[in-house]
């Protein structure tokens, strides 16, 4: 039946999406802070009128911030062909709507553009020139709206990453210790004269987090 289809395939996207936290996110040896910072640099990014270039820009910004590259860098492919229209057009309504006199460019025209752009045989590079010369025709509205909608996005995804990790953490230990742990009592089974308090003398000097 097409419902059971469509049940099956959304659980098991949330079962990706889970596991892909859980791997990616919570099991990442680095800061709670940066983790976090990392995930938010990505999100707004790909929130961002900026398909093509924002791994490139979501790298940068990671490195001026001092965030987590690895960590924020696949959240940019959430603006793809597909989402262009769910990510990008609310953020275009937003700052239409907070640019009095602005001339709105209706969902058909967005559908329209898409599918001459997206579903056609050009090339990558062609495709996104198509989205860019569409993306300036409506750069003020877009731009507003998109850099609004990212922040507040961004921020949203800071707060519940961080809180995540910390919570994680606090739960089931920071992985970096973990791993030490685990090294610590292969290395007390070799050699029963070694001092298991020996191995989290290196976690001690670098102090909590």
């Amino acid at each position: 039946m097409p419902h059971r289809y469509i049940i099956r395939r959304l659980w098991l996207a949330i079962r990706l999406a889970e596991r892909f936290f859980v791997y990616h996110i919570l099991h990442v040896d680095d800061t709670p802070h940066r983790i976090a910072l990392g995930v938010a640099t990505g999100l707004f990014v790909a929130w961002t009128p900026t398909i093509g270039a924002q791994m490139a820009l979501t790298v940068l910004l990671c490195a001026i911030f001092r965030a987590n590259k690895l960590v924020g860098v696949p959240f940019v492919w959430i603006s793809n062909p597909l989402t262009i229209i769910p990510v990008y057009y609310p953020s275009y309504l937003v700052g239409a709507a907070l640019m009095p006199g602005t001339s709105t460019k209706q969902l058909l025209h967005w559908r329209t553009m898409v599918s001459q752009v997206f579903d056609s045989d050009l090339s990558w590079w062609d495709r996104i020139l198509g989205f860019w010369r569409f993306a300036l025709e409506i750069a003020g509205p877009l731009w507003l709206g998109s850099i609004l909608v990212g922040l507040a996005i961004a921020g949203l995804a800071y707060w519940v990453t961080y809180s995540g990790v910390v919570r994680y953490r606090r739960r089931f230990g920071h992985p970096r210790r973990a791993r030490r742990s685990s090294s610590a009592t292969l290395a007390t089974h070799d050699n029963p004269t070694m001092q298991p308090d020996a191995a989290e003398s290196a976690d001690a000097a670098e102090g909590r987090e």
